[in-house]
């Protein structure tokens, strides 16, 4: 106590000095050993291949994405675009536009399974026009899964696509020549196909029936 009472204003900051000192050198070494962290994590990340690229590339993905994606009711009212996305994306480099052709869709009357309820069915062909031009079934099962699921627009978090396969018709590409010849074919097949029919189709019921 009496110490107490014999502390003045000098004596407080010199013991304040004693305790605040180290806890300041403390934290000013703290604080050395993070900019010098910061420091090296920048020069990392401005290297060819760091951090810094990286983001810029997934920056450019993201935005490719946000501008194609489509919603529900663009692929009603843009058919052509959302194919066009989904075929090429499922061909990749090897694949041009002039490769295939879309027509417009054509509507052709249905009845809903189960009912009297008449609907309306709305047919996109996919054609492929070049007598050459022969693929492998992995781009076959790549093209129905992008045109079905609308993952290739963004559609699968909102739900799948309203396309759906209406007819698909493939010829074996390296043996057609025997089997137009009525020759017997060999025992395997090569994975060449050349697609004659592709149809993708959409049901919309018919209101006021």
């Amino acid at each position: 106590m009496n110490f107490l009472r014999s502390l003045d204003l000098y004596k407080v900051v010199i013991l304040l000095s004693l305790v605040l000192l180290p806890l300041g050198g403390w934290y000013c070494l703290q604080l050395d050993e993070d900019i010098a962290a910061s420091r090296k994590a920048i020069q990392d990340a401005k290297r060819p291949g760091g951090l810094l690229e990286q983001i810029g590339t997934l920056q450019k993905k993201v935005e490719v994405v946000v501008q194609n994606k489509l919603s529900t009711s663009d692929t009603i009212n843009m058919p052509r675009r959302y194919f066009e996305g989904q075929i090429l994306q499922a061909g990749g480099a090897n694949l041009k536009t002039d490769d295939f052709g879309l027509t417009d869709p054509k509507e052709e009357p249905a009845t809903i399974p189960g009912s009297k309820q008449r609907a309306s069915d709305f047919v996109v062909d996919v054609t492929w026009p070049r007598t050459d031009f022969a693929v492998q079934l992995a781009f076959v099962y790549a093209l129905l899964f992008n045109c079905e699921s609308g993952a290739g627009a963004g559609l699968a978090g909102a739900g799948q696509s309203i396309w759906k396969l209406r007819d698909l018709q493939l010829i074996n590409a390296t043996d057609e020549r025997l089997m137009a010849g009525y020759k017997t074919p060999p025992p395997e097949l090569s994975d060449k196909w050349t697609i004659r029919s592709m149809k993708f189709a959409r049901r919309e019921p018919r209101k006021g029936n």
